[in-house]
């Protein structure tokens, strides 16, 4: 993964207009730095959760399986309970979300409403 991001990196920077590399942030230096450590973060944070998430389905599925085979009505209540935890989770998300634009909605107000205000 590593190495793909890397190419199909390098091949954008080759596309680049030439007044692109004049720039003080676009050096020779700087653009291989950026290449290597962007990619190395890219692996990092998705290769870890990647094999986390599989692991986990992997057992969860595993486990559901083996349980419906020795006690079917266990299971099922297990189930329920797996149900309810991915809902409250999908609602945890869905509110963090709503809270995380709230800051902003209310910054581009007042900033609207200084506006407005300058007008006059």
């Amino acid at each position: 993964m590593t190495y793909r991001v890397r190419t199909k990196a390098f091949a954008c920077l080759l596309r680049q207009e030439m007044a692109y590399f004049d720039q003080p942030e676009n050096s020779s230096s700087s653009i291989s730095v950026r290449l290597s450590s962007d990619a190395t973060a890219l692996e990092r944070m998705v290769g870890a959760r990647i094999g986390a998430i599989c692991e986990a389905v992997a057992m969860s599925l595993f486990g559901f399986v083996f349980g419906i085979f020795f006690s079917w009505q266990l299971t099922m209540i297990v189930f329920i309970t797996f149900v309810i935890m991915l809902l409250t989770f999908y609602l945890y998300l869905q509110v963090d979300i709503y809270l995380s634009k709230q800051p902003n909605l209310i910054r581009n107000d007042a900033n609207r409403v200084r506006l407005d205000f300058d007008l006059y």
